[in-house]
């Protein structure tokens, strides 16, 4: 065995003790536990902003769709429950079915010549714990008036 060196352990160099490796190990779960439940706290806020921005493009859509209902027809004529359902359960707005809209017409409000439009949109948060019973809302208001 030539040119091959033997290295000889000295007294007290003989690596981790097992209360060590214990330590360490139980140091890193800790921190991986703590990594995984900030993790999951982070896909839950990114889900429930995606849901949120969901709800206020259903609120926009039917708030421009009362906005082209005005345009139509002089007086708002057009701006009627027929044209802008008073509710839409879950289930039934296309695309969206874990939503549901309400739609309110109030006519004149304040004696003033036109139209209120209140639009809310109902959702249950879908979070890593499954499904919350309690509803969440986002609500858009517009004025029309007549012309």
């Amino acid at each position: 065995m030539h040119g091959l060196h033997r290295l000889k352990m000295r007294s007290g160099q003989g690596g981790f003790t097992l209360a060590e490796i214990l330590v360490a190990v139980s140091v890193i779960s800790v921190g991986l536990i703590a990594v995984s439940a900030g993790f999951g706290f982070g896909v839950d806020g990114v889900e429930a902003g995606r849901q949120q921005s969901t709800a206020v493009f259903l609120a926009e859509q039917q708030i421009e769709q009362a906005k082209d209902l005005a345009a139509r027809l002089p007086n708002l004529a057009a701006v009627t429950t027929a044209n802008l359902p008073a509710t839409e359960a879950y289930g039934t707005i296309t695309g969206a079915s874990k939503y549901r809209r309400t739609t309110t017409i109030t006519a004149n409000p304040g004696g003033a010549t036109g139209a209120r439009v209140d639009v809310s949109v109902f959702y249950k948060p879908v979070t890593g714990r499954g499904v919350l019973t309690t509803e969440r809302t986002v609500s858009l208001s517009i004025f029309l008036a007549n012309r």
